[in-house]
């Protein structure tokens, strides 16, 4: 179970050196084809936190097309991760701890924005059996160590972005994450961080495992879980099979069914995308998507997460695919 307190820090001064905490805060304009990261990542025992913004707002092979970037390394690991500022100008305040974030960044090139993040549900903590019906048949984390505490949580986003002078209004429903725990940096797999919402009135999330290299056709569910007005329920199963050009995913179809036994079908197409790399050890392909479920269209965000060992061993496999 998640609590206010699991806003802050979690290492003790015994704590593996690779201990690592990230928030992840992403929000979009889906009116202008507009996405856009947020991600700490603090190193406590080393002293250090990397924090990146990246808007994106076309399908590229290359990060730098995309609108904006501002990814900056060893930065000064913040004493607090509830109420802290960095150098490159990101301010995360918890309001409420983790149902209220405020967050605001002033960056360069006239480009800004001003937040506040409200929770649409409990946390949705995927270590517990309560709230995780897949917890319980895990030994350990659900994925490697750096998720020995991780939840994800859906959250209703206003505020303002002005990107390079020009203002958007920002009101939509994205889902962000929290984790923390030792995080190796080699040998990570193959996988994916899969979200659909159509507004407030149902969003599904998933974490699954994915062989690039060998298959379009996903793999073994990890967690996720379906918010339908206001209910969260877990997933038990999970399928998908999606198209790439090259490594980007273009589009797809997902089934899912949740621990009350409602299944539901969603496809999707990318909107935009590109290699997006938070840890020099690893390559993310960040897409976000327009997705459509019995007559409704929402908007999501895909991460295929592919480290770099990955990578090299399967490089044939993966350049076939251009």
């Amino acid at each position: 179970m998640i609590r206010a307190e699991d806003a802050d820090f979690h290492f003790t001064p015994d704590s593996h050196w690779q201990w690592v905490e990230t928030i992840a805060l992403p929000f979009c304009v889906p009116e202008a084809n507009i996405n856009v990261i947020v991600y700490v990542v603090a190193r406590p025992m080393l002293g250090v936190c990397m924090a990146d913004v990246t808007i994106l707002d076309r399908i590229s092979d290359l990060w730098e097309e995309q609108a904006y970037i501002d990814n900056q390394q060893h930065m000064p690991c913040p004493e607090k991760l509830s109420d802290f500022t960095l150098p490159n100008g990101l301010t995360v305040k918890a309001i409420d701890p983790i149902n209220h974030y405020r967050v605001e960044y002033q960056g360069i090139d006239d480009t800004w924005f001003k937040l506040d993040y409200h929770a649409l549900h409990t946390a949705y903590d995927i270590n517990d059996p309560a709230i995780d019906p897949l917890a319980a048949d895990r030994n350990g984390p659900a994925w490697d160590s750096s998720w020995s505490g991780h939840y994800e949580m859906t959250y209703r986003i206003t505020g303002e972005l002005v990107l390079r002078g020009q203002s958007y209004a920002v009101d939509c429903v994205e889902t962000g994450d929290r984790s923390w725990g030792p995080r190796p940096e080699r040998e990570n797999g193959a996988v994916i961080w899969w979200h659909v919402s159509f507004g407030e009135a149902l969003t599904c999330h998933m974490f699954v495992k994915h062989d690039i290299a060998a298959t379009n056709e996903f793999g073994a569910l990890i967690s996720g879980y379906i918010l339908e007005d206001g209910e969260l329920s877990g997933l038990v199963r999970a399928s998908g099979r999606q198209e790439y050009k090259g490594a980007m995913p273009m589009g797809g179809a997902v089934s899912v069914t949740d621990a009350r036994g409602k299944s539901f079908d969603f496809t999707y197409s990318t909107t935009n995308g590109c290699y997006w790399a938070p840890y020099p050890s690893n390559t993310y392909l960040q897409s976000s998507l327009r997705a459509a479920h019995k007559g409704l269209v929402g908007t999501g965000v895909q991460q295929l997460g592919l480290s770099r060992a990955y990578l090299t061993r399967h490089r044939d496999a993966i350049r076939a695919r251009y």
